[in-house]
């Protein structure tokens, strides 16, 4: 009994806390910084869950920030402003599985059709009403583009925007077989192609060696509602009243006098001539003489820069762009490139031509021939206006006008291709959509997808700086601060 008690005195009492001694201890300062940080910090969190609500409620052209590289959801001056002109009612109809449509395009058609109140978009699942490819008379992954007022519609394949590597085929899908994407370039030409537009009909010459349009050029042009077709000037006996813009591609031989004859009398009606010159082409000659009777005067050789050339090639130029007006629209940088161009000077005004240039070399620029070196400032681009009074009418005027590159480099795909931040293609679209005079250039090029690195190319003594010179001294360094410490 006396063990128990002895137990029962030493069994420790119950300390129970006051309502003041809690109250006390949430008083002190530790408590306090304590409570204001879970306050801060749940306030944080609903602030969060209030601006992602909010955000989540913004439509995906407005949430979906373009951070890419390639820029492919970024839309161009030129699509802006024809949206913003758009009187029609638009209707996109995407033709697809949901789940198969690439992110990409769908983020980029939402914000195109933000761009314009006049468009709706729907997507329908073919699986689900199959018989929308029977009312559309086409295929599963197209997106149609259609125009009540005027009936008309085209259709888009997913193919045409979403442009893969011909190895795709072979080596299954990824990511790295996606060459291009065209999403706004088609659906801008497809809009303009529904609305009405006026087609405009491009012939080009054949019978002296012309090179052919490239697929990349002729895509350019179906954008902006052109059609083009071969022409022989020896074989018909008139350029067809249809024909908007009469273009030579590098004509290496010389034309006939017949020929030269054709193109004088059709420019003095009214027509359109476009001439590219080529690097072997003829230096004398009707073509030439064609030429300077519209003051467009050819020099001998070829045009070479000391100033304006890329990389030390002194006859791969990037000439001065001097146009104005619709030859300059769309332009950023102005940087276009020519290799083995032609050169002229151009002659005086007279009542009935007016001569301009739209590129020109530096003043540093030389005319090279096997003969002799013409230091000047050189026209490697111009533009001869021809007004004059109608033959059979007083009171209308005829306007025709010819068109000259120095070289058909400015197209050549070997060019475009590897400098494809060049706008070496909207340069020669603008000359074409000024010339024809009554149509807009929208002719908008795909965007690579290609992985673009930061290299720096023919780096010279940069490159020995930065691959060995820069590592040896971090070396060195290391080393003597390694020795330091180790003797400490």
């Amino acid at each position: 009994m006396k063990h128990m008690k002895i137990i029962k005195k030493l069994k420790p009492k119950k300390h129970l806390l006051s309502k003041d001694a809690v109250k006390a201890s949430f008083s002190t300062l530790t408590s306090r910084h304590g409570a204001y940080s879970v306050a801060a910090i749940i306030l944080v969190l609903v602030i969060a869950i209030i601006i992602n609500l909010m955000a989540g409620q913004l439509p995906s052209s407005v949430r979906n920030l373009d951070i890419s590289t390639n820029r492919i959801y970024e839309i161009s001056k030129t699509s802006k402003t024809f949206l913003k002109n758009l009187n029609h009612d638009i209707k996109i109809t995407v033709i697809a599985e949901e789940d198969s449509i690439d992110d990409r395009l769908k983020t980029f058609l939402e914000k195109y059709k933000s761009l314009s109140k006049h468009i709706e978009m729907t997507t329908i699942d073919p699986v689900l009403h199959p018989s929308v490819l029977t009312q559309y008379d086409t295929q599963a992954q197209t997106i149609v583009v259609e125009c009540e007022d005027t009936g008309l519609s085209e259709a888009i394949s997913f193919s045409d925007i979403l442009v893969q590597d011909t190895s795709y085929y072979y080596t299954g899908s990824s990511d790295s077989s996606l060459l291009s994407f065209d999403g706004e370039g088609q659906l801008t030409g497809a809009i303009n192609q529904v609305t009405g537009r006026e087609n405009k009909k491009i012939y080009t010459t054949s019978g002296h060696g012309e090179a052919e349009l490239s697929s990349a050029i002729t895509n350019l042009m179906n954008k902006s509602g052109m059609t083009t077709e071969a022409l022989n000037l020896l074989m018909d006996d008139s350029i067809p009243e249809d024909c908007d813009l009469l273009l030579l591609n590098g004509p290496s031989s010389d034309l006939t006098e017949g020929e030269s004859s054709k193109l004088d009398q059709y420019i003095k009606k009214g027509g359109k001539v476009m001439v590219l010159m080529a690097e072997q082409g003829p230096e004398t000659g009707n073509l030439i003489n064609l030429l300077a009777d519209y003051k467009i005067i050819m020099e001998e050789g070829y045009i070479a820069d000391m100033q304006r050339c890329y990389q030390g090639n002194y006859y791969y130029i990037f000439p001065n762009v001097t146009g104005s007006g619709d030859m300059i629209s769309g332009l950023s940088t102005g940087m276009v490139l020519m290799a083995n161009s032609r050169g002229f000077e151009l002659g005086e005004d007279s009542e009935e031509i007016s001569v301009s240039s739209f590129l020109q070399t530096s003043e540093d620029g030389y005319a090279v021939s096997e003969d002799r070196e013409t230091q000047g400032t050189f026209q490697i681009g111009a533009v001869a206006a021809y007004t004059a009074q109608a033959e059979n009418d007083d009171d209308q005027v005829v306007t025709g006008s010819l068109t000259v590159f120095g070289s058909n480099s400015i197209i050549d795909e070997t060019i475009t291709q590897a400098f494809a931040s060049l706008e070496n293609k909207t340069l020669f679209m603008n000359a074409i959509t000024s010339a024809i005079g009554d149509v807009d250039n929208l002719s908008i090029d795909a965007k690579s997808m290609q992985v673009q690195y930061n290299t720096v190319q023919y780096g010279g003594y940069i490159s020995v700086v930065l691959i060995f010179i820069i590592p040896i001294i971090v070396l060195i360094i290391g080393f003597v601060l390694w020795m330091k410490r180790r003797k400490a």
